[in-house]
């Protein structure tokens, strides 16, 4: 309770008034008392120790190489960027085999020359001259996870251009962001791929920050739940984005889940019918995957129900809820309680949850 609500108590029982007016004060008291409430995640992380992130820039190194420089100059990135450029190379640019095969060096040319990788470069160096938006949202994120889990280590950050092959990734200790997955939803890279509306809307900017820690999040902390069920799939997506809420308190849910405006509105207006439809078809405990990725899966709607106005993966978004009320009404529960919990079943029961018509 903050110091303006402990002197609105003090003065009401100080001062003399009617019964009436004395109720009426009273019920503006408890209005102001109702908007003192404590939010768990809003926490002070002013005296976290945790070095600036200075994101290396891997996509730079690569395409700034003259081709036919190629094995003079590979092995200096090699050791910049350790055992994942290791993992980058055969997953990305070689497709197999290890970085000192024969043909690995004529592979990274083709790929550094392809005409439309150096457009999708070339587009990258004009949208992000720099990073300097991203290393400080990271930097506040990981203050923050370093709050909760004061023991657990930080990623190194880059970035780099993986040939729309994934948007965030993370291996050994590295975390990568793939900037041709952040060129704007209005890009013409994505129609030419032929990837559907729903897919690209959210490969902006925007996302990015919310994108990266949500991913590493998703690596870190793996499925602990007992069960493969219905519940125990939501309940842990539920977990990861509470976590990113607490690593991210101030970023709005569209970002976090990928929702539209209209999309999130339609979640919380129909959030009792969506979870009545899961509990009357018996689906929560159902470990049937073709029931679950119904309400899992991405897409451009859940197709139990609106298509006009309901999103995919309406699931996670319940099971977000669960989670949140589970937090809400269990203030002793910690980040590192709640992630260790293998038991669903208890999560739900203890949350209290229950939507509202």
């Amino acid at each position: 309770m903050n110091l303006i609500c402990l002197n609105i108590i003090t003065f009401v029982r100080m001062i003399k008034l009617s019964f009436f007016s004395r109720l009426a004060l009273l019920c503006t008291v408890a209005v102001l008392l109702a908007s003192c409430h404590h939010d768990r995640l809003k926490i002070d992380v002013s005296g976290i120790n945790v070095p600036p992130v200075k994101i290396d820039r891997l996509e730079k190194d690569m395409f700034s190489m003259p081709p036919d420089s190629v094995y003079q100059r590979d092995p200096a990135i090699e050791k910049k960027y350790g055992k994942f450029y290791t993992r980058f190379v055969m997953d990305v640019i070689y497709g197999g085999g290890g970085v000192m095969d024969s043909t690995y060096a004529a592979s990274l040319k083709r790929f550094i020359t392809d005409k439309d990788m150096r457009l999708v470069y070339d587009t990258c160096e004009i949208l992000y001259p720099d990073m300097k938006f991203l290393e400080g949202g990271l930097t506040d994120a990981f203050k923050h996870y370093k709050y909760y889990f004061p023991d657990k280590p930080l990623p190194r950050v880059i970035t780099a251009i993986s040939g729309f092959s994934s948007a965030i990734a993370y291996t050994d200790s590295t975390l990568e962001i793939s900037l041709d997955w952040y060129l704007g939803k209005k890009s013409p890279y994505y129609v030419m791929l032929r990837w559907p509306q729903y897919q690209f809307s959210h490969c902006d900017k925007a996302y990015m920050l919310s994108d990266a820690v949500y991913g590493w999040l998703k690596t870190m902390f793996k499925p602990v739940e007992d069960k493969n069920d219905m519940l125990a799939q939501i309940v842990h997506e539920g977990k990861l984005r509470y976590l990113t809420d607490a690593l991210l308190p101030d970023i709005n849910d569209t970002l976090k889940i990928w929702y539209s405006g209209k999309q999130l509105a339609w979640c919380k207006e129909n959030e009792f019918n969506m979870w009545a439809y899961i509990v009357q078809k018996n689906l929560l405990y159902s470990t049937d995957q073709s029931d679950v990725v119904k309400f899992t899966d991405d897409g451009p709607f859940t197709e139990a129900f609106n298509h006009d106005y309901s999103p995919a993966r309406v699931g996670y978004w319940l099971g977000w809820q669960i989670v949140r009320s589970y937090m809400k009404n269990n203030s002793k529960v910690t980040l590192a309680d709640l992630m260790n919990e293998p038991d669903a079943d208890k999560i739900l029961r203890k949350s209290g949850y229950k939507p509202s018509k």
